[in-house]
């Protein structure tokens, strides 16, 4: 009886053992990606600027530029030196 019970104790140990054994190996191994990404790059158009009615004046180095939009009349002045 003491050598069934020490022999099946025994097989018990050695299956937890291995089920951990197991466990750690199939854990801790290292994951591969299964497919490469790929990037596609597109230019994208800007948009169109709609011009909003409104004043804009720009100073540069080589002169002022003023306009002004109201609806369908639109004024525009450049003053160069």
């Amino acid at each position: 009886m003491k050598k069934r019970t020490l022999i099946l104790g025994n097989s018990i140990s050695f299956a937890i053992f291995a089920s951990v054994i197991l466990l750690s190996f199939t854990s801790c191994r290292e994951e591969k990606s299964k497919s490469d990404t790929i990037i596609i790059e597109k230019e994208v158009q800007a948009p169109k600027e709609k011009e909003s009615d409104g004043t804009s004046l720009s100073i540069g180095s080589d002169g002022v530029d003023f306009s002004t939009k109201n609806g369908k009349k639109k004024t525009e002045i450049t003053i160069e030196d």
